[in-house]
């Protein structure tokens, strides 16, 4: 008896096509892929791979690791976790205390009870934001909302340029390149929620532009942090030892 074809999709080991394009040349069967819009399914084989297969609901996808297909249950339950995790959690901290440095918005002052609500209004954009990207739109428009690594086998401006513009470059489910639609409309819906509890003197519609920009370029800052992190961890580890 002949058995049927499995209907799972393969694994996938690629960046997205962004990055691709940014480095050195792929093989054929890569760019077969890519001309087809089937990127994001048809990289290497799972067993190709020294590296375990990446789970469903993690945004950070390492350099050569094979990932799975996402389904919409696992893109609402990648975007609840990335709201609250400690990288996230370090974020707002960073951002409330630079803005406490500079006195800037949210202008709630400058004493001790300022910076708690500029924490609690950091946490409330982050928040937000990965919830109406990676939960909701990135679900409605059929995008990855993860993140490819490049890695170290790539130049380093090849690997910076791709980070940097993950904010407004994405993906489809597919592997198709397509404009972040998802993830510049969430950023702008969170944005636009400040105006619900941040100060008045905030709440303008320059000062939610204002907020949409600089958030979409402190998630670009996140994404050379992805992209660079675990290098620089390494780098200082070794440098203990000699």
């Amino acid at each position: 008896m002949v058995e049927s074809p499995s209907t799972d999709p393969p694994a996938v080991t690629l960046p997205d096509s962004p990055g691709a394009m940014l480095s050195s040349p792929l093989d054929s069967s890569s760019l077969t892929a890519e001309a087809t819009g089937q990127a994001g399914f048809a990289g290497q084989a799972t067993g190709t791979s020294t590296k375990p297969m990446a789970l469903p609901r993690v945004k950070l996808i390492y350099a050569g690791q094979p990932v799975p297909k996402q389904e919409a249950h696992d893109k609402i339950l990648l975007g609840l976790r990335e709201s609250v995790t400690p990288f996230s959690m370090l974020g707002w901290v960073f951002s409330a205390g630079w803005s406490q440095l500079i006195d800037g918005m949210p202008n709630y002052g400058t004493n001790s009870q300022a910076f708690a609500q500029r924490l609690g209004a950091a946490a409330a954009l982050g928040t937000s934001k990965e919830i109406f990207s990676d939960a909701v739109l990135a679900t409605a428009f059929h995008q990855d909302p993860r993140y490819y690594q490049l890695g170290k086998s790539h130049k380093f401006i090849n690997r910076a340029l791709y980070a940097g513009t993950r904010p407004i470059v994405g993906r489809t489910d597919s592997g198709k390149t397509i404009p972040n639609y998802a993830f510049i409309l969430g950023t702008g819906g969170a944005a636009a929620l400040t105006r619900t509890y941040y100060p008045e003197r905030n709440q303008t519609t320059g000062k939610v532009f204002q907020t949409w920009a600089t958030s979409l370029g402190g998630s670009a800052l996140g994404s050379l942090v992805s992209e660079f992190g675990g290098q620089v961890i390494g780098w200082l580890r070794l440098g203990k030892y000699e």
